[in-house]
């Protein structure tokens, strides 16, 4: 009897350690999170540098003019394209940044990579344009639906809960293939929040040439540093969910 209650003591304190020791390991330095939170942000604002370049501001002349950059950036109406140079940038900011301060994890972060940007963004961006695009197209073709901007949104926003599925599946089978790794990765409440950017660019789309429009962009580049941040703080050994 002394003995079974021996081995059942050593077995919980062995767990016990364990799940300690695993704890700790998959604890988050804090150099890691600003590193990739810094990564994340100055990928953003090279982004919009860029895009905001093509609408008439120069680098660096511009920093002399610090109102006039606001006023073309207030008016600034972002579209698919442009969502898609503003998320590859953060996550490679943030992938960058989380990697040097933590280069063990580098492929666990690699492989978030791909989710974040591949499931998270290009596949339900292009998916959003596609959505938006068919209405346009079934009503030059057969007068319905009408093109109105609720309607819009309503196909917009269908086509991202489709993309962001759909980029899921993608982006896990190429992490299979590339790491030959089973792992799955299934969505979870992250992956959904971090769409906050796309209904914001679903608004814009269907609402283009409107205050409304001009103010769910002005949302965007703030809502695209947490792709970034998660890139760069991923760790190898934490439970796939």
């Amino acid at each position: 009897m002394t003995l079974s209650v021996n081995r059942i003591n050593n077995t919980y304190l062995s767990q016990y350690s364990f799940k300690q020791n695993n704890s700790n390991n998959n604890k988050v330095s804090t150099a890691t999170k600003a590193a990739s939170a810094l990564g994340s942000a100055a990928g953003v604002a090279g982004a919009l540098a860029y895009i905001s370049r093509k609408h008439g501001i120069k680098i660096p002349s511009s920093f002399k003019k610090p109102k006039e950059v606001l006023d073309v950036l207030k008016k600034l109406e972002l579209k698919e394209k442009d969502v898609i140079q503003i998320a590859s940038s953060s996550v490679l900011g943030g992938l960058a940044g989380g990697s040097i301060t933590d280069s063990k994890n580098t492929k666990a972060k690699v492989k978030e990579g791909v989710v974040q940007l591949l499931g998270n963004y290009i596949i339900p961006t292009l998916f959003v344009g596609g959505g938006i695009a068919l209405n346009k197209a079934l009503n030059k073709k057969f007068n319905f639906p009408p093109i109105t901007k609720p309607i819009q949104f309503a196909f917009g926003f269908t086509s991202l809960i489709a993309g962001v599925i759909a980029g899921n599946k993608v982006s896990r089978e190429i992490n299979r293939n590339v790491f030959k790794e089973d792992a799955y990765r299934k969505l979870n409440w992250k992956d959904w929040a971090v769409q906050f950017d796309n209904v914001c660019l679903v608004t814009s789309v269907s609402n283009s040439g409107t205050k409304l429009a001009k103010m769910a962009s002005r949302v965007i580049p703030a809502a695209h540093l947490a792709p970034g941040y998660l890139v760069g703080v991923k760790q190898e050994n934490k439970n796939i969910q």
